[in-house]
Order: structure tokens, then sequence, then C-alpha cells
């Protein structure tokens, strides 16, 4: 083949330069997004069971004053606990079930995606206590402040002595650890409630003095462990 038909055969199928190429690759750059809408993008992949045992927790309370049953308060103060060893679990999912890797090496990093499920379950219980405090304080007469002090402290506990085992070798080993710790704090509670009336009157007493001093330092030092939770999460994956 001489060189003229080569030059023509290029000339005949040269391709065209293409048309808005700078602008084409701009737009297939992800579009920025912010911490709240990661956030808001993470509420469908929470699975359905937290939400219904949230539902259970506020059906309880509504339903329990209602009737005017007394140990009303008692139910929510152990089902709490509960909750928070959900969100333990649903927020290291992707350990569990060995997807850590790939969720490292997709859009939202690992760490955002725990960050982002225990923001929307620490709202969900959030939501669960302001709607069973008031109306079992109205329901019996109680302080709603305290009402409220009395359930959360279990519960902020629970979620930080989870928090810790998750991220040591016996969490890593059993990924229930936080259900055995809910069911220890049941089982004092229930103990408290049922067989020791002088640590009952105590704790009252307790609470209305230091209940919500108590309440922030727990609240602090929850936040603090969940911080660690999520710094250290990739290094634990």
């Amino acid at each position: 083949m001489d060189r003229e038909l080569k030059n023509r055969l290029a000339i005949s199928f040269h391709a065209p330069e293409p048309e808005r190429k700078e602008s084409f690759i701009r737009n297939l750059r992800p579009r920025e997004i912010g911490i709240p809408e990661m956030i808001l993008t993470q509420i469908p992949y929470i699975r359905l069971p937290i939400w219904l045992f949230s539902l259970l927790i506020v059906a309880v309370a509504i339903g329990g004053s209602v009737l005017g049953m007394e140990d009303t308060e008692f139910q929510i103060t152990i089902l709490l606990p509960f909750n928070a060893a959900l969100a333990i679990l649903e927020a290291h999912r992707s350990r569990r079930y060995g997807m850590s890797e790939l969720e490292t090496a997709t859009r939202f990093s690992l760490r955002s995606v725990v960050f982002a499920r225990l923001v929307i379950l620490g709202i969900v219980s959030g939501i669960v206590l302001c709607v069973s405090s008031p109306v079992i304080a109205v329901s019996f007469g109680r302080s709603t402040v305290s009402t409220a002090i009395r359930i959360l402290i279990p519960y902020l506990i629970t979620m930080m002595i989870s928090l810790i085992i998750e991220r040591s070798s016996l969490g890593r080993t059993h990924g229930y650890a936080s259900f055995v710790i809910a069911g220890v704090s049941l089982t004092l509670i229930a103990w408290v409630y049922n067989c020791a009336p002088m640590i009952l009157t105590g704790y009252e007493e307790f609470i209305s003095v230091w209940g919500l001093p108590t309440v922030i330092v727990l609240l602090a030092l929850t936040f603090a462990e969940q911080w660690k939770t999520v710094k250290n999460v990739e290094a634990f994956a």
C-alpha cells in the first residue's frame, strides 16, 4: 500500500475532535455531598427490625400509660438498653458480614457509614425517649425530667460499655457482646426494682439531686466512645 493511499484513508476515516470534552469529564465527577445529606442517604439502609423495636418501645409506653400499668416505666427502662445493643450491632454490620473492605473503597468510607448509622440510631433513641417520658410522667403524675433521667441512665451505660467492648478483641470475636451487656443491665434493674427497695429508694434520692449532672457526664463519655469507634473503625474492620 503506497503512502498516498494511506494518507487518503487517514483523511477519509479521521475521527473528529470530541465536542464539549472537558464539560463531559467534569460532569463525571460525583457531586459534593454534605454531612446532613450523607446521613439521610443512609436511612434506607437501616434494617426493619431496628424501626420495629423502636416502635414497640413507644407502643409499650403509650399502651401501659393508657391502661394505667404502674410498671410501664420499668418496662421502658429495661427495653431501651436493648435498643442500644441493636444500634451497636447495626453500626458494626459491615464488619460482621465481611463487607468492610468493600465499603472502605466506596464513595462513603466505612468510617462515614458507621458515623451516619450511629447518628441515625441515636436520633431514633432520642425520639423514643422524648415520646415515652412525657407520656409516662403525665399518666402517673411524675416529673418528666426525672422520668427521662431514670430511663436514660441505663441506656447510656449500656451504650458506653458496649462501644468499649466492641473495639476489644472480645467484641470482635463475639459479635453479640452488646446484647450480653443489655441482659446484665436488665437483670440488675429487675433485681433493684423487685428485691432491693433500699437501693431503689437511695437511687431515687440520687436522681433527684445528681440525676441531671450524671446524665450530662454519661452523655459526654458516650459521645467520646462513639468518636473513638468512628475514628478507629477501619483499624478494627
